[in-house]
């Protein structure tokens, strides 16, 4: 059997390819690892001569197809030049003087990265100390692995301490100038040596006003031992944002340039060394800061398109002290109340008692109280707090002797805020739910009392539609007004014989026995309607069912006249359907006939307060008088056994009572015969104007009806340009009216003058079966 040799071999071009274009792969990163070398250079002779780096300078000039780096850094021998530079996997900086200096490389590589974008290589080199010069040229095409293929020229000493390199690119890696001062900056911005590009400074930045902070109070300082590590960090604020400054780092009492400025909110922090840019530095931090660290362990891995692992580790050791002192110095500021990231180091480091200056809500008002001051503030006083959002609630549960604590809606202030008040202050929370403490049987109770209950039972009935209906009085714990659920098809409402609201119709009935269904409607209204509108009507079918087939009766008799009403009623389906905007039923509706006249003079006007005093007289009612800024369902008045003779009823001031209205218009009087029964349901109501026409439209709740009514000006009178708004609804519905409120820019359309109000009215019942 006979054997021999392989010959091992190697092509050049591949392992140049390997060791330069899958790391350097493009001309901006070739330039890029010059400026290094150069600024490596610099940072070494300047360390041996003991001088500042901004007297040293780094120049880039590109030319077509050529780029040349030359800096007055400390040099290279001839030495250098064929153990290090030309020799791939050797460095001259892995070495005690290197490394004191601060260089960046150490990988070796050396002047084989180049030939991924370029042709030919020439370098111009002068050591410090030496009076040789040098220059040595290499061509990608000549280079072969063990042959002596760079040539190497000695020159006179009239050469500068320093080094030159001029890159010929190859014609598909040509170089553009805006984009290599992009693109370098990143890594140079922040050097002290002056680099410029083709005379173009890109260095010498300030930390400080790149990251954002310049110009920031100081709000506190702190000495930080982290791991191995300690530093100085100085906080800097502005409005809710915070600034960090770390800087005189030592190792075991050893001093170690490191410098950090950061910011929250940032997000991504860049790693730095000896100020030239490495990669970012993925460490993860509550307060999402952002910005730089600069730090002499930083490593990047060998295409700089990252930190290794290691490096990153010993970073990361760093952060989590500065948090917590950072939190510490924040946690004596204001700046505590308003930025979340702090209150979420507090949820995540348990530290609760960091929260003192974050404020929180005091009972109904806009009083907000330190939670650090909350045990002086209200020192002797049984505190409770509560988590919900129900203003019957919240008026139940407040009071000078019981101070409530709101707690916010809003993460992760309302958890920081429930951690203090049960973790350090030991206060109760209100539960969510109430319990029925004692029984009132009808024995017990007086005789207005009695005759509340009545009241109450017949308005359910006849103005809501609940046929059965179980009114309980009682004791309810936690001063909870009412309670109401629906056991098979029965409404049982429990009522908080206590409760403020309800006495105070029982007095009104003790002393104007007359007056209790009106007060007794306006309690529905304000108070139990809310409670009890999940059964009214969508949740009760019954009840649901009963209402479409009295609607459905009228809408069956008028559909007699349906070729009368022209296109509105398909634009208002539309509009029901969010097809259209409501302006656009106001451009349709001078197309729509079966047209009513209406008119009115000086003897149908009437004050609202000597109409109505019952409503006007009534105890002013929370959340009366509001802004409706969204179509939303609300009772209406019911003043079933009152008649109103006058068909415009204003006052000179706002009533409250009224939600702040100042005049009411009658519907006509065939719309109340035809359709009276639709306005008892709680509504939606909505107006729009433009020019002659006025066009409201009221939509039950959860029903699936809508009415729209139609007012065509006549004469002189308008409505001026194209408005609408969304009204609280105040539907005032009596045995022979039905009185909706006029918004105030349309008050003159109805003000009377010499001559009655004249107008055209159209109306229509609606329901969404119709777009179908």
């Amino acid at each position: 059997m006979s054997s021999s040799n392989i010959t091992f071999q190697v092509e050049t071009d591949r392992v140049l390819e390997i060791l330069s274009k899958q790391i350097y792969d493009s001309p901006y990163a070739m330039v890029r690892e010059n400026v290094q070398n150069s600024y490596d250079a610099v940072l070494m002779r300047a360390k041996a001569e003991g001088r500042e780096l901004a007297e040293y300078a780094i120049d880039i000039t590109l030319e077509a197809g050529v780029i040349t780096i030359q800096d007055d850094g400390i040099g290279m021998s001839e030495e250098v030049l064929r153990n290090n530079f030309w020799k791939a996997g050797s460095s001259g900086k892995n070495n005690s003087e290197a490394r004191a200096a601060g260089v960046i490389g150490t990988f070796g590589i050396g002047a084989m990265a180049n030939f991924g974008v370029c042709t030919e290589l020439s370098v111009t080199t002068r050591a410090l100390d030496s009076s040789q010069a040098y220059r040595t040229v290499a061509q990608k095409k000549n280079l072969t692995i063990g042959q002596e293929c760079i040539s190497l020229v000695q020159l006179d000493d009239e050469v500068p301490v320093g080094t030159q390199v001029v890159a010929m690119l190859e014609p598909g890696s040509q170089i553009a100038e805006p984009g290599l001062r992009a693109y370098l900056t990143q890594f140079v911005q922040f050097l002290p040596v002056p680099v410029r590009i083709n005379g173009e400074l890109v260095s010498q930045s300030d930390l400080a006003i790149v990251v954002g902070i310049s110009g920031w109070g100081q709000i506190g300082e702190a000495n930080v031992k982290a791991g191995s590590m300690q530093f100085d960090v100085i906080v800097y604020a502005q409005g809710a944002a915070v600034g960090i400054v770390a800087k005189n780092f030592q190792r075991e009492d050893k001093a170690f340039n490191g410098y950090l400025c950061l910011r929250n909110g940032v997000g991504a922090i860049t790693g730095l060394r000896s100020r030239f840019g490495l990669a970012p530095l993925p460490v993860p931090t509550i307060y999402q800061l952002g910005g730089y660290a600069d730090l002499p362990f930083l490593v990047p891995t060998a295409g700089r398109e990252a930190l290794t692992r290691d490096s990153i580790t010993e970073a990361s050791q760093i952060f989590p002290a500065l948090e917590e002192h950072l939190s510490y110095i924040i946690s004596e500021t204001s700046i505590a109340e308003s930025l979340p990231a702090f209150q979420q180091y507090v949820l995540n480091s348990g530290k609760t008692e960091l929260a003192g200056k974050v404020l929180i809500q005091v009972q109904e008002g806009d009083q907000r109280v330190e939670l650090g001051k909350l045990a002086s503030q209200f020192e002797g006083l049984s505190m409770q707090w509560y988590a919900g959002n129900d203003s019957d609630t919240i008026k139940t549960f407040s009071s000078t002797e019981s101070p409530l604590l709101r707690i916010s809606q809003n993460h992760p202030r309302r958890e920081v805020q429930q951690r203090y008040l049960t973790q350090l202050l030991k206060v109760p929370e209100i539960p969510d739910h109430a319990s029925v403490i004692e029984v009132y049987e009808p024995s017990v109770l007086t005789r207005d009392e009695f005759s509340l209950t009545i009241s109450l039972a017949r308005v359910l009935r006849y103005d809501y539609m609940l046929e059965d209906v179980d009114i309980i009085w009682a004791k309810i714990s936690h001063g909870v007004p009412l309670l109401a659920v629906l056991d098979g098809e029965r409404v049982i409402l429990t009522l908080n014989r206590n409760w403020s609201a309800l006495q105070a119709v029982v007095k009104v009935i003790e002393s104007s026995y007359e007056l209790m269904d009106g007060f007794t409607k306006d309690l529905v209204r304000v108070h139990i309607y809310q409670r009890i509108q999940s059964f009214v009507p969508n949740s009760q079918r019954a009840g649901l069912d009963a209402l479409q087939r009295t609607l459905e009766r009228k809408r069956e008799l008028y559909r007699l006249d349906y070729e009368d009403k022209g296109e509105l009623e398909p634009l208002l389906a539309d509009y029901l359907l969010g097809k259209v905007e409501l302006g656009q039923v106001l451009t349709a509706a001078v197309a729509a006939s079966s047209v009513q006249s209406q008119r009115f003079s000086v003897g149908e006007v009437g004050a609202i307060e000597r109409v109505l005093p019952d409503v006007v007289n009534a105890p002013v009612q929370p959340g009366t008088g509001q802004t409706v800024v969204a179509p939303r369902a609300g009772s209406p008045i019911l003043r079933l056994d009152t008649h109103i003779q006058e068909r415009l009823l204003t006052s000179d001031t706002e009533i409250p009572q009224l939600n702040n209205h100042k005049m009411f218009l009658a519907l006509s009087d065939r719309l109340f015969q035809k359709e009276s029964d639709f306005f008892r349901w709680p509504h939606s109501t909505q107006v729009a104007w433009a020019g002659k026409r006025i066009v409201y439209l009221f939509s039950v709740a959860n029903s699936g009806f809508s009415l729209y009514y139609d007012i065509e000006l006549r004469g002189k009178r308008s409505a001026g340009e194209a408005g609408g708004m969304a009204l609280a609804t105040t539907t005032i519905v009596a045995s022979n009216r039905i009185m909706v409120p006029v918004p105030a820019p349309l008050f003159e359309c109805f003000s009377i003058s010499d001559s009655p109000v004249e107008f055209y009215v159209r109306f229509d019942l609606l329901t969404h079966q119709d777009t179908k």
